[in-house]
């Protein structure tokens, strides 16, 4: 659920904020959101935001990243792995895992990739680490992902 602030929704507010964006597309479900993001797009510009809004969004973004061990944007470059490991998705599930904590859930969402495609079928081969833009250690964190979402849950054993 979005939560709107004078007919804006703050990250719309933010993306309309950066010089480098020239168009934003935004879901809408009723008449009266077509015309706040109408009117909302009209007053847009570079520099919308705010010293204590991008206060805000840097100190969000800083929390977001201490939470994130992986620092994965799941651009998917480090595709396709010659040995078949879906990387991002291990990535997304690891980080879930270490940001909110339920173990059980992310081993269950690790357990339904495909066999072929989990952590431990990574040969270490590097060509990952060529292809990635966030120069993440890719073999390095897929056994670490592996050796705690590869156990078995000892809560439903």
């Amino acid at each position: 659920m979005y939560v709107r602030r004078s007919g804006v929704v703050p990250c719309v507010k933010w993306l309309w904020s950066q010089p480098e964006v020239s168009v934003v597309l935004s879901g809408m479900s009723t008449m009266q959101q077509v015309v706040e993001n109408v009117e909302s797009a009209s007053r847009s510009e570079p520099g919308l935001l705010t010293a204590d809004e991008l206060a805000i969004v840097d100190r969000v973004r800083e929390q977001y990243r201490a939470m994130c061990a992986v620092p994965c944007s799941g651009c998917k470059y480090c595709l396709p792995c010659p040995n078949g490991v879906a990387i991002p998705d291990v990535f997304g599930i690891y980080n879930d895992l270490l940001m909110f904590g339920d173990e059980a859930r992310a081993k269950m969402f690790y357990g339904w990739l495909d066999e072929k495609s989990r952590a431990d079928q990574c040969i270490e081969c590097e060509e990952c680490l060529e292809k990635c833009p966030q120069h993440i250690e890719i073999p390095d964190w897929l056994k670490k992902a592996h050796e705690v979402l590869g156990q078995k849950n000892t809560a439903t054993s």
